[in-house]
Protein backbone atom coordinates (compact mmCIF):
# COMPACT_ATOMS: atom_id res chain seq x y z
CA UNK A 1 0.00 0.00 0.00
CA UNK A 2 1.71 2.98 -1.23
CA UNK A 3 0.87 6.68 -0.08
CA UNK A 4 0.61 8.97 -2.85
CA UNK A 5 -0.40 6.26 -5.19
CA UNK A 6 -2.93 3.67 -4.25
CA UNK A 7 -4.28 6.31 -2.15
CA UNK A 8 -4.21 10.45 -2.18
CA UNK A 9 -5.20 13.40 0.42
CA UNK A 10 -7.79 15.61 -0.79
CA UNK A 11 -7.92 19.22 0.12
CA UNK A 12 -11.02 18.61 2.22
CA UNK A 13 -9.22 16.29 3.96
CA UNK A 14 -10.25 13.27 2.38
CA UNK A 15 -9.01 10.00 1.09
CA UNK A 16 -9.18 8.82 -3.01
CA UNK A 17 -8.39 5.43 -3.67
CA UNK A 18 -6.68 3.79 -7.18
CA UNK A 19 -8.35 0.81 -8.48
CA UNK A 20 -7.71 -2.50 -7.35
CA UNK A 21 -8.23 -1.08 -3.21
CA UNK A 22 -11.23 -2.44 -1.48
CA UNK A 23 -11.99 0.39 0.64
CA UNK A 24 -15.50 2.21 2.22
CA UNK A 25 -17.52 4.69 0.23
CA UNK A 26 -17.55 6.67 3.29
CA UNK A 27 -15.30 7.26 5.96
CA UNK A 28 -16.99 7.55 9.82
CA UNK A 29 -16.46 11.41 10.91
CA UNK A 30 -15.67 12.93 14.31
CA UNK A 31 -16.60 16.05 15.19
CA UNK A 32 -16.11 18.56 17.48
CA UNK A 33 -19.66 17.88 19.16
CA UNK A 34 -18.75 14.17 19.29
CA UNK A 35 -15.11 14.92 21.19
CA UNK A 36 -16.89 17.43 23.79
CA UNK A 37 -16.63 15.19 26.97
CA UNK A 38 -12.91 14.95 26.33
CA UNK A 39 -12.17 18.21 25.66
CA UNK A 40 -9.63 20.69 27.83
CA UNK A 41 -11.79 23.85 26.68
CA UNK A 42 -15.27 24.09 26.68
CA UNK A 43 -16.74 24.58 22.75
CA UNK A 44 -19.94 25.29 20.85
CA UNK A 45 -21.44 21.61 19.76
CA UNK A 46 -20.14 21.92 16.63
CA UNK A 47 -20.84 19.01 13.61
CA UNK A 48 -17.14 21.37 12.14
CA UNK A 49 -15.72 17.59 11.38
CA UNK A 50 -11.95 17.00 13.31
CA UNK A 51 -11.00 13.51 11.84
CA UNK A 52 -12.17 10.96 9.47
CA UNK A 53 -11.77 7.42 9.63
CA UNK A 54 -11.40 4.80 7.15
CA UNK A 55 -11.97 0.97 8.29
CA UNK A 56 -10.76 -2.19 6.36
CA UNK A 57 -8.77 -1.10 3.66
CA UNK A 58 -6.78 -3.87 1.57
CA UNK A 59 -5.58 -4.39 -2.01
CA UNK A 60 -7.88 -6.81 -3.46
CA UNK A 61 -5.54 -9.32 -4.40
CA UNK A 62 -4.56 -9.16 -0.38
CA UNK A 63 -8.32 -10.26 0.42
CA UNK A 64 -7.70 -13.73 1.82
CA UNK A 65 -4.71 -12.89 3.21
CA UNK A 66 -6.59 -10.47 5.92
CA UNK A 67 -9.29 -12.87 6.55
CA UNK A 68 -7.11 -15.78 7.18
CA UNK A 69 -5.13 -13.81 9.91
CA UNK A 70 -8.00 -11.88 11.33
CA UNK A 71 -6.19 -8.26 10.74
CA UNK A 72 -7.87 -5.21 9.39
CA UNK A 73 -6.14 -1.97 8.24
CA UNK A 74 -7.60 1.15 9.06
CA UNK A 75 -6.43 4.75 7.66
CA UNK A 76 -7.37 7.77 9.87
CA UNK A 77 -6.94 11.37 8.46
CA UNK A 78 -6.86 14.39 11.37
CA UNK A 79 -7.44 17.79 10.57
CA UNK A 80 -4.84 20.48 11.64
CA UNK A 81 -5.56 23.58 13.97
CA UNK A 82 -7.09 23.53 17.39
CA UNK A 83 -9.90 23.64 19.82
CA UNK A 84 -9.52 26.97 21.74
CA UNK A 85 -5.58 25.91 22.45
CA UNK A 86 -5.73 22.61 22.57
CA UNK A 87 -4.88 20.76 19.30
CA UNK A 88 -7.11 18.85 17.24
CA UNK A 89 -6.35 14.98 18.57
CA UNK A 90 -8.88 11.77 18.52
CA UNK A 91 -11.50 11.32 21.38
CA UNK A 92 -9.11 8.18 22.64
CA UNK A 93 -9.97 4.59 22.98
CA UNK A 94 -8.70 1.58 25.37
CA UNK A 95 -8.71 -2.07 23.88
CA UNK A 96 -10.56 -5.13 24.78
CA UNK A 97 -9.19 -8.23 26.53
CA UNK A 98 -8.38 -11.41 24.64
CA UNK A 99 -9.81 -14.89 25.03
CA UNK A 100 -7.39 -15.11 27.35
CA UNK A 101 -8.57 -12.33 29.59
CA UNK A 102 -5.00 -11.55 30.52
CA UNK A 103 -4.41 -8.88 28.42
CA UNK A 104 -5.95 -6.22 25.89
CA UNK A 105 -5.19 -6.39 21.98
CA UNK A 106 -2.20 -4.37 20.73
CA UNK A 107 -2.27 -2.74 17.58
CA UNK A 108 0.03 -0.94 15.14
CA UNK A 109 0.31 2.52 13.89
CA UNK A 110 2.59 4.44 11.31
CA UNK A 111 2.40 7.84 10.31
CA UNK A 112 1.83 8.50 6.50
CA UNK A 113 1.95 11.96 6.76
CA UNK A 114 2.28 14.64 9.34
CA UNK A 115 3.31 15.20 12.73
CA UNK A 116 2.11 13.31 15.55
CA UNK A 117 2.01 12.79 18.87
CA UNK A 118 0.21 8.83 20.35
CA UNK A 119 -0.26 9.70 24.13
CA UNK A 120 -0.53 5.96 25.61
CA UNK A 121 -2.24 5.44 29.20
CA UNK A 122 -2.10 2.69 31.37
CA UNK A 123 -4.87 2.89 34.16
CA UNK A 124 -5.86 0.64 37.60
CA UNK A 125 -8.61 -1.12 37.83
CA UNK A 126 -10.54 1.96 39.33
CA UNK A 127 -9.60 3.69 36.21
CA UNK A 128 -7.01 6.06 37.78
CA UNK A 129 -3.59 6.19 35.42
CA UNK A 130 -0.66 4.83 36.17
CA UNK A 131 1.42 5.52 33.63
CA UNK A 132 1.50 7.59 30.75
CA UNK A 133 3.50 7.77 27.75
CA UNK A 134 4.06 10.55 24.88
CA UNK A 135 5.54 9.37 21.68
CA UNK A 136 6.59 12.03 19.34
CA UNK A 137 6.19 10.68 15.35
CA UNK A 138 6.55 12.14 12.12
CA UNK A 139 5.91 10.71 8.86
CA UNK A 140 7.17 6.94 8.23
CA UNK A 141 7.79 6.69 12.01
CA UNK A 142 5.77 3.30 13.72
CA UNK A 143 4.26 3.20 16.89
CA UNK A 144 3.66 -0.10 18.83
CA UNK A 145 0.60 -0.02 21.35
CA UNK A 146 1.29 -2.40 23.69
CA UNK A 147 -1.26 -4.53 25.50
CA UNK A 148 -3.03 -2.59 28.21
CA UNK A 149 -2.95 0.60 27.24
CA UNK A 150 -5.18 3.06 25.90
CA UNK A 151 -4.03 6.23 23.69
CA UNK A 152 -5.01 9.50 21.54
CA UNK A 153 -3.86 10.63 18.41
CA UNK A 154 -2.54 14.73 18.43
CA UNK A 155 -2.08 16.56 15.39
CA UNK A 156 0.64 18.86 16.43
CA UNK A 157 1.71 19.80 12.64
CA UNK A 158 -0.13 22.44 10.64
CA UNK A 159 -1.08 19.88 8.09
CA UNK A 160 -3.73 17.36 7.94
CA UNK A 161 -2.41 14.00 9.82
CA UNK A 162 -2.83 10.57 8.33
CA UNK A 163 -2.28 7.47 10.21
CA UNK A 164 -2.47 3.74 9.41
CA UNK A 165 -3.14 1.16 11.57
CA UNK A 166 -3.04 -2.42 12.27
CA UNK A 167 -5.18 -4.05 14.40
CA UNK A 168 -7.31 -7.42 14.84
CA UNK A 169 -10.58 -7.76 13.09
CA UNK A 170 -12.73 -8.45 16.29
CA UNK A 171 -11.46 -5.58 18.20
CA UNK A 172 -13.93 -3.11 19.26
CA UNK A 173 -12.88 0.31 21.18
CA UNK A 174 -13.61 1.20 24.57
CA UNK A 175 -14.33 4.69 24.67
CA UNK A 176 -15.85 5.09 28.00
CA UNK A 177 -12.83 5.22 30.37
CA UNK A 178 -11.23 8.25 28.84
CA UNK A 179 -15.11 9.86 28.71
CA UNK A 180 -15.32 9.54 32.20
CA UNK A 181 -12.45 11.11 33.02
CA UNK A 182 -12.81 13.87 30.37
CA UNK A 183 -10.24 12.68 28.45
CA UNK A 184 -6.59 11.87 28.99
CA UNK A 185 -4.36 12.14 31.88
CA UNK A 186 -2.62 15.25 30.18
CA UNK A 187 -4.20 17.38 27.52
CA UNK A 188 -1.89 18.74 24.38
CA UNK A 189 -2.28 22.92 24.20
CA UNK A 190 -0.81 26.14 23.07
CA UNK A 191 1.24 27.76 25.32
CA UNK A 192 1.26 31.87 25.87
CA UNK A 193 4.97 31.06 23.73
CA UNK A 194 3.14 29.33 20.60
CA UNK A 195 4.61 26.14 21.65
CA UNK A 196 3.09 23.09 22.96
CA UNK A 197 2.85 22.20 26.04
CA UNK A 198 1.28 19.98 28.44
CA UNK A 199 -1.75 20.36 31.44
CA UNK A 200 -2.78 17.80 33.80
CA UNK A 201 -6.10 16.61 33.65
CA UNK A 202 -7.50 17.40 37.33
CA UNK A 203 -10.20 14.47 37.03
CA UNK A 204 -7.60 12.10 37.61
CA UNK A 205 -7.00 11.62 41.36
CA UNK A 206 -2.90 9.90 41.02
CA UNK A 207 -0.88 12.48 40.07
CA UNK A 208 1.87 10.70 37.49
CA UNK A 209 4.53 12.29 35.62
CA UNK A 210 4.82 12.14 31.68
CA UNK A 211 7.16 10.52 29.61
CA UNK A 212 8.42 11.48 26.68
CA UNK A 213 9.62 9.43 23.67
CA UNK A 214 10.85 9.79 19.99
CA UNK A 215 9.25 7.00 17.75
CA UNK A 216 12.69 6.26 16.10
CA UNK A 217 13.63 5.11 20.10
CA UNK A 218 10.10 3.21 21.02
CA UNK A 219 10.01 -0.06 20.87
CA UNK A 220 9.32 -2.58 17.89
CA UNK A 221 7.36 -5.28 18.09
CA UNK A 222 8.00 -6.23 14.60
CA UNK A 223 11.99 -4.96 13.72
CA UNK A 224 11.10 -5.50 9.80
CA UNK A 225 8.40 -2.11 10.42
CA UNK A 226 11.72 -0.22 10.43
CA UNK A 227 12.37 0.06 7.15
CA UNK A 228 8.94 -0.46 5.62
CA UNK A 229 5.68 -0.05 5.79
CA UNK A 230 3.35 -1.95 8.11
CA UNK A 231 0.97 -2.58 5.45
CA UNK A 232 3.95 -4.43 3.27
CA UNK A 233 5.43 -6.09 5.76
CA UNK A 234 2.16 -7.76 6.71
CA UNK A 235 1.69 -8.86 3.47
CA UNK A 236 5.47 -10.14 2.84
CA UNK A 237 5.56 -11.69 6.76
CA UNK A 238 1.76 -12.18 8.02
CA UNK A 239 2.79 -14.29 10.98
CA UNK A 240 5.29 -11.75 12.38
CA UNK A 241 1.63 -9.90 13.81
CA UNK A 242 0.28 -12.83 15.12
CA UNK A 243 0.27 -11.37 18.70
CA UNK A 244 -2.03 -8.72 16.95
CA UNK A 245 -4.62 -11.19 17.52
CA UNK A 246 -3.49 -14.50 19.91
Amino acid sequence: MIWGTDFILTEKGQLAFAEGIIHPSEPEMRTIKDALPVLYHSAKPYDKPLYYIYRNIYKKVDEDLFKEYNLRYDITVLHHGKVGKEYIKTIGHFHPLKNTCKETYPEYYEVLSGEAIFLLQRNGRNNEVEEVIAVEAKKDDKVFIPPNYGHITINTGEQFLVVANLIATCFQSLYDPFLEKSGAAYYYIESEKGKGDWVKNPSYKNSVGLKIKAAPNFEQAVAEVKNKSIYDVFVERPESFKMLTD
